[in-house]
């Protein structure tokens, strides 16, 4: 499961298998080698997420170069049910976190009861539907939940009525966390995502500092569900904090299908994960202090006390006879107010480490 230790980074295949068991298959097997913790698809009918008059979005008809409408785009994206225990049991094999997402209270119990997923994630078009939100139970499994057009009030809504409990409450639009113990329990059991909805989103829009500001007001893991082209969105969510990354993920962009377009290849998404985990290593610990490969270079980069001309037995130490250089294998340069005013116990050279 998701850890604090590590970014847990899903690969969004979403409807990009087209509708093909075997395109989604290699969409499994092209995640696991780009090094993705988990794969998601996506748990919906077209009968069941829309009816057969609603349009299609400005960017799914560029996408895909048709006019029809959503129904019959969606009809075609559709997959069978017995797809998703053949995805369920190659992730499995694959060593890779089946996901999914879902868009009706039934997909939810499919999920949980039959392909006994215990983590479920609640894409952003569904943060305001009573009917997915009421069905769930913290009790039984974990949530993801993506905020995508949505604000803090409508955010905080929603986490209440997943909860069952008024967590969270407003006073003159200010947000106010009413339960603080109950909002403890649930911590672990919660993960929120930010999230612009566009295919892509401009640069401008991505927003990366609500991270901080949603970790800060809800007091929950914060995630990024990231829309924008390329991956410097993900990056510097993740050093905002961002815990999960989903990115849209497919074989080639070239594709036909609405979300082609806005995703990674292979080779692009690989890149970005390489770099979530450079960045993890590079984190470190947050303690300052002396590593085993900054020892040998004391010596070289530090300075030491030299004379800074001859000097005679006898004579005493002032800033006029003596300075601080390269190599620090000798008195450390920080010693050098002692040493003022000391009498010289042999003659130097110029340059010479003082003894």
């Amino acid at each position: 499961m998701i850890n604090n230790q590590k970014i847990f980074v899903i690969a969004e295949a979403g409807v990009n298998h087209n509708g093909n068991l075997s395109i989604a298959k290699k969409l499994i097997q092209a995640a696991k080698d780009c090094g993705a913790d988990a794969i998601k698809f996506q748990n919906f009918t077209a009968n069941k997420l829309t009816t057969k008059s609603a349009k299609k979005a400005p960017y799914q008809i560029k996408n895909t170069k048709e006019r029809d409408s959503q129904f019959d785009m969606l009809r075609k994206l559709e997959l069978k049910i017995d797809d998703y225990y053949k995805l369920l049991n190659l992730c499995k094999l694959k060593k890779i976190k089946f996901l999914s997402s879902v868009f009706d209270p039934e997909s939810i119990d499919f999920l949980h009861k039959r392909l006994k997923i215990n983590l479920i994630k609640i894409p952003s078009g569904e943060i305001t539907n009573y009917l997915i939100l009421h069905k769930i139970n913290l009790r039984k499994y974990k949530i993801i939940l993506s905020t995508g057009m949505s604000n803090l009030e409508e955010v905080a809504s929603a986490i209440n009525l997943i909860a069952k409990k008024k967590i969270y409450t407003f006073n003159k639009k200010k947000l106010i966390i009413k339960n603080t113990k109950f909002l403890n329990e649930i911590k672990k059991k919660l993960i929120i995502m930010h999230c612009v909805t566009d295919y892509p989103v401009n640069d401008k829009f991505a927003n990366l500092k609500c991270i901080d500001s949603m970790k800060k007001k809800l007091k929950l893991t914060v995630g990024y569900s990231d829309h924008t082209k390329g991956i410097i969105a993900p990056l510097i969510a993740v050093s905002k904090g961002a815990k999960v990354i989903e990115k849209h993920f497919t074989l080639n962009r070239n594709m036909k299908g609405p979300d082609h377009a806005a995703s990674l290849n292979p080779s692009e998404f690989k890149k970005m994960v390489n770099n979530i985990r450079i960045y993890e290593k590079m984190l470190g610990f947050g303690v300052k202090k002396l590593f085993a490969c900054e020892k040998v270079n004391i010596k070289i980069a530090r300075k030491s006390l030299v004379a800074l001309k001859n000097i005679k037995k006898g004579e005493i130490f002032t800033e006029k006879n003596i300075t601080t250089k390269r190599p620090g294998n000798g008195i450390c340069a920080s010693k050098f107010k002692n040493y003022l005013k000391k009498k010289s116990t042999r003659d130097y050279k110029i340059d010479e480490l003082i003894k």
